[in-house]
């Protein structure tokens, strides 16, 4: 018995040891391997790489420490497995990756690539509304103009059976694209019962229908808000939703280099105010009463500013703002569909085209029925769909005006061929912009004013010790709007 329980005591020991010993050996061999972890993974996602795995390489590299040798590596890398996804036609996918590439070799321009195969998946879905608004999201890319066209179209189309009356004015509107202007006349000459394709068509739209019509198409050309000027400072939104400014940046308002995905853009005094697709709203520039509080808002469709205030237009027609006045006149305001701003005036128009003003001294029954709205200083400016031009402080005779812009030392307008028309209201203020032609955005500020040209390029003038008129190299875009409206 002794030597039974001897043996099982030897064996215990030995047990033991070994198992210390085989801990041991494990221990030492997970130190080794560790050591060389890195280098194992590398090796492993390079021949992922040869191999074309671009997205199992990403996943072994993102289990690498980060180091300038890694971290290049898998940038390279994520923008091959984004590539790769692009090729397959996985574009909301290959979207995603390359948004989260940043500014990484020519990532912004693969974004565009990626939103227009979205917009053409759509268009082949038969998804025209969906399809139309991204192919013009995208305007000055490729032939998204003629795409954004081609959706308008199909769209009338599939009206013409049920709503032949929408349908002309849909083709009507097209103008020359393939053979929209034919194809409206056959419908206005089928529904009227007039031979004669001109009487017709003067039947469907009415005289002055027409003139509205034909101004209303090409203020759907225009780029929309991506232009504006504070009181230093200059604010664009380029075509692919990133932005740019200059000037006095004392406060931060012009860093915007960062931004992307906007929808529009618009400056108050001293900050600058972003709007992005998502319907958030970003900001950057004086805070001190609060102007730049609006990261928590959503469901944004438009903003404005006055100098000290943001608004947004909520997707329900409710108005938000932030910044120094208290505004409670907003509370009441509903069913709005645009949203003005200036000096320390908020404005809106309703639905139905009522204006509403925060201020007495901007409002005016006249202003019903408007398009487009600015305020400023003491007064408010509409244009009317007939291309007139309201100013409740001074009479004009504007005639043939697609956009508008007040400030507090004048009021800018932009004609049917791109001609800009200005009232300044003293002559020390006055800046002169009678040279200029194919504009298709105007901006007024206090010192100095901005126009957007047809090919993207800005010009500002007026006032530029900070340089805020230093915009010379800015491209904003590629639009075509007066070469379609001369075709037709």
């Amino acid at each position: 018995m002794k030597k039974k329980n001897g043996l099982t005591k030897k064996f215990v020991r030995r047990a033991v040891w070994i198992s210390t010993l085989l801990m041991i050996a494990f221990v030492i061999a997970g130190m080794i391997l560790y050591s060389n972890r890195a280098s194992i993974l590398k090796n492993r996602a390079e021949k992922a790489v040869k191999s074309g795995e671009y997205q199992q390489a990403v996943n072994l590299l993102e289990q690498m420490e980060a180091g300038d040798e890694r971290d290049e590596l898998l940038e390279e890398t994520r923008y091959k497995a984004a590539e790769k996804l692009l090729e397959n036609g996985r574009y909301e996918e290959a979207l995603t990756a390359f948004s989260k590439l940043g500014a990484y070799a020519d990532a912004q321009e693969k974004i565009l690539a990626c939103k227009y195969g979205i917009a053409d998946q759509l268009f082949e879905k038969k998804e025209y509304e969906k399809a139309k608004d991204a192919f013009f999201s995208l305007a000055g890319y490729s032939d998204a103009l003629e795409r954004y066209s081609e959706c308008r179209y199909a769209i009338a189309l599939d009206l013409e059976a049920k709503d032949p009356e929408a349908a002309f004015q849909a083709l009507y509107e097209l103008g020359s694209f393939s053979d929209a202007r034919a194809h409206a006349e056959q419908i206005a000459v089928s529904f009227t019962g007039i031979q004669d394709a001109d009487a017709a068509i003067l039947r469907m739209l009415g005289a002055e229908g027409a003139v509205e019509d034909l101004y209303g198409e090409i203020r759907s050309k225009l780029p929309g808000q991506v232009l504006a000027v504070g009181f230093y400072h200059t604010a664009g939104l380029r075509s692919d939703g990133t932005a740019v400014a200059c000037g006095k940046n004392d406060d931060g308002q012009c860093n915007v280099s960062g931004w992307s995905g906007l929808i529009a853009i618009d400056c108050g005094a001293y900050h600058t105010v972003g709007l992005k697709k998502d319907g958030t709203v970003i900001a950057t520039g004086r805070n001190d009463s609060g102007q730049c509080n609006v990261s928590g808002w959503t469901d944004i469709v438009a903003i404005a500013c006055t100098d000290y205030d943001t608004l947004g237009l909520k997707s329900n027609g409710t108005v938000v703002h932030t910044g120094y006045h208290a505004y409670p006149e907003l509370s009441g305001w509903s069913d709005i569909t645009v949203i003005g701003g200036g000096s320390y005036i908020a404005a809106a128009m309703n639905r139905a085209g009522i204006f509403y003003s925060s201020h007495d001294s901007a409002r005016s029954e006249t202003m019903k029925g408007s398009v487009a709205i600015d305020v400023s200083t003491g007064y408010a400016l509409g244009l009317r769909p007939d291309g007139t031009v309201i100013n409740t402080a001074v009479e004009n005779e504007w005639k043939d005006i697609i956009a508008i812009s007040a400030g507090s030392t004048g009021f800018m307008g932009l004609d049917v061929n791109g001609q800009i028309f200005a009232h300044w209201f003293s002559e020390r203020d006055t800046i002169d912009f009678t040279d200029v032609s194919k504009a298709v955005a105007v901006a007024v500020g206090g010192t100095h004013s901005a126009v957007l040209l047809e090919d993207g390029t800005v010009i500002a003038r007026g006032e530029n010790e900070n340089g805020e008129c230093s915009t010379q190299e800015w491209k904003l875009g590629t639009w075509t709007i007066y070469a379609m409206t001369q075709e037709e």
